[in-house]
């Protein structure tokens, strides 16, 4: 696997005048009966030929020069750098190195053959081919057939490198055919070790292709996705008969790929800028009078597979109405759609690009994830991971149904996403989640990190009565009265870091002398920790903390990695409030257990607990509901006069931590004084 990529492969393909009825072919939509479209405007400045709704037509990709041609029609990898970072920017693209589509088809396949190592042997990064051929078990529903037929997909496919791995398409380099772990290329594989002759071998290699689907919503990407399945079959036949495809051969595949790997709008199942020919869709008189500019032009036409099986076509929508069987529905001549995906793979959208500045980008991998769930029995994506802590901004009510789903469980947990994607920061790690409707793996509840982890909290709820995050106050515990609002209707709404700044008029430095009661409260101005002074009555305490001893931790501190330094607490007196950059853990009566407390959030123990939920810089009141809470009084179990590091080996004990479970602890988390 040391060479690059043949960059001219499918330059050759699309430029050889003997290729264009295959290509014309490649270049179809079988659902508008059209070709599939651009998608994209970042080729616009070339003409009007290269606008994101304007179809891909043979002309359009033959008739360029060579360097525009290599901008265009090229893998990602080779692109100029522009479009790469364009693309990844305006698409979300994330591109999947092989070695992560090896470890993800493996997965399957260690659980379709019911042992590991079946194809290779994965060492780190790379990966050692089994010699031998595939043995299959004895069950006949897992013969080899069976495995050729096995419907599977790969959602948001891009070039499809779960499905054909001619190359890596983060690195470049070539993939001999013997080397390559592709979902299409072990089928292939299995053709070739269990058939005699071409005529079997063409049949079974069709049914291989039959069974292989893919979607993406990139035009260019999809074309090589295409070309790349086509040329994958020409190479696999020169490798097992030693000759070249013939063009009618090349047709037949080509047929199937365009059926197989379509052009699809992720979200809602349709054709991008998709409008059928006339003879192929009709409005309908309500659509025609309906409300619309152009009622024509904003039909969203859903997108048909084919049942190779069944020789018959359906739209994919009807199998995820309802979260039912596609068995159990019918197309729209009434036939019932018989099919549904065995294998779902993939590396779908992370977030959804918008054009507002805002870093906060929402997360629609949910999204993909759910809709996968719909149409096959077993998934298997590689996301984001901060779902597992109930953190970020997927719904909390999808992340607690996760974690209690009992078909669905982790397969592979990297919290450095570095490791994985290289120069791509995604906060809470990366997962390679599995989820098979037919089994029960017992729902994951609470997901930790590290193993060693689970005995530990395991202890520590058999031995707790409470937990820290009951008596923390969240950042927007302080509000602005309707007082305040009357009387300055122009001003903000809600107490902010910025009203500092924003809300002068109503904040001092120091109290002024006017005969009416103030309040301090403790904010950030240019990054600094002050105090300013607010009229009593222009602000609402909902926390009860106003009048209290409290402890203040910054809401926002560190990157979320396990065992880090948390940002440095502040004692809070009565008289004193805070506004949303922190939050407050208690409210006690007196300076004391206020201090007690500001040592405890710095043990060890305390800090691993809080590692357990907290995966990005967000540091909020539910990161705390894994630590236990205490009595902070004189009358304690715990002796608060001593170091911290004495408090430590006191809560080991309480608690019955071993020897083991006591190093993992000292060794993972960072000291704090």
């Amino acid at each position: 696997m040391d060479e690059r990529i043949n960059d001219h492969s499918i330059r050759n393909f699309v430029l050889k005048p003997t290729n264009l009825k295959i290509l014309k072919t490649l270049l179809k939509d079988k659902t508008t009966q059209k070709n599939i479209v651009w998608t994209t405007n970042e080729y616009s400045p070339y003409g009007s030929d290269y606008v994101a709704g304007k179809e891909i037509t043979p002309s359009s990709v033959s008739n360029l020069p060579q360097l525009l041609f290599d901008q265009l029609i090229q893998p990602r990898l080779l692109k100029p750098e522009k479009f790469k970072l364009q693309r990844t920017r305006e698409m979300a693209e994330v591109f999947t190195p092989s070695w992560v589509c090896n470890l993800q088809n493996n997965i399957v396949d260690n659980d379709w053959f019911g042992r590991k190592n079946v194809f290779n042997q994965m060492s780190g990064k790379t990966w050692k081919t089994v010699s031998d051929p595939i043995s299959f078990p004895s069950d006949p529903h897992k013969s080899w057939k069976k495995y050729v037929d096995s419907r599977r997909l790969e959602i948001t496919c891009g070039e499809a490198p779960y499905l054909t791995s001619r190359y890596d398409v983060v690195t470049g380099k070539s993939i001999a055919i013997r080397e390559r772990i592709g979902t299409l290329d072990r089928k292939l594989r299995v053709v070739n070790e269990n058939t005699e002759n071409e005529l079997d071998w063409f049949q079974w290699a069709k049914r291989a292709y039959q069974s292989t689907y893919g979607y993406e919503y990139q035009g260019d990407s999809l074309l090589i996705a295409r070309i790349n399945l086509l040329l994958t079959f020409a190479e696999d036949l020169k490798f097992r008969w030693h000759r070249k495809a013939t063009v009618q051969e090349m047709g037949e595949i080509a047929n199937i790929i365009s059926w197989n790997i379509w052009q699809m709008d992720g979200r809602d199942d349709t054709v991008p800028y998709g409008k059928a020919k006339p003879d192929f869709y009709q409005i309908s008189f309500d659509e025609l009078f309906s409300n619309t500019v152009n009622a024509e032009l904003t039909v969203k036409l859903p997108c048909r597979i084919m049942n190779w099986r069944a020789q018959r076509s359906a739209e994919l929508s009807l199998i995820k109405e309802m979260n039912m069987p596609f068995a159990d529905k019918t197309d729209c001549k009434g036939r019932k759609a018989n099919m549904k995906f065995d294998v779902i793979i993939g590396n779908p959208p992370y977030q959804e690009e918008t054009e507002s500045d805002s870093t906060r980008k929402p997360p629609i991998y949910n999204f993909f994830m759910e809709q996968a769930y719909k149409i096959g029995n077993v998934v298997e994506l590689i996301t984001p991971a901060r779902f597992l802590f109930n953190a970020g901004y997927t719904p909390k009510a999808w992340n607690e149904k996760m974690l209690n789903d009992p078909h669905f469980k982790v397969m592979y947990y990297e919290p450095d996403c570095t490791k994985v994607f290289p120069n791509t920061d995604i906060k809470g790690g990366i997962v390679i989640s599995y989820r098979d409707t037919r089994k029960d793996f017992g729902a994951i509840g609470t997901f930790m990190k590290y193993p060693e982890l689970n005995k530990i909290l395991y202890k520590i709820k058999a031995n707790s009565e409470g937990f820290l995050d009951g008596i923390i106050a969240v950042p927007l515990s302080y509000h602005l009265s309707d007082l305040m609002k009357n009387e300055h209707p122009d001003m903000l709404n809600r107490l902010r870091t910025s009203a500092f700044t924003n809300l002068a008029d109503i904040f001092f430095e120091a109290i002024p002398k006017d005969g009416k009661k103030y309040i301090g409260m403790v904010g950030l101005l240019n990054g600094k920790r002050i105090i300013r002074y607010v009229r009593k009555d222009y602000i609402e305490d909902t926390s009860g903390t106003l009048n209290k001893w409290t402890l203040l931790m910054p809401e926002a501190s560190g990157k979320g990695e396990f065992g880090e330094i948390l940002g440095s607490s502040m004692l809070c007196k009565p008289g004193i409030g805070f506004t949303q950059t922190f939050i407050g853990i208690g409210k006690f009566d007196n300076e004391e257990e206020a201090k007690n407390v500001g040592k405890y959030v710095k043990t060890k123990f305390v800090r691993s607990m809080v590692g357990t939920l907290k995966v990005t810089q967000h540091n909020h009141k539910a990161t705390w509901k894994n630590v236990p809470l205490q009595d902070f009084t004189n009358k304690s179990d715990i002796d608060w006069t001593k170091s911290i590091s004495d408090i430590d080996q006191q809560l080991y004990k309480k608690y019955g931590f071993d020897e083991k479970e006591i190093n993992f602890i000292e060794t993972k988390v960072k000291g704090m004084e």
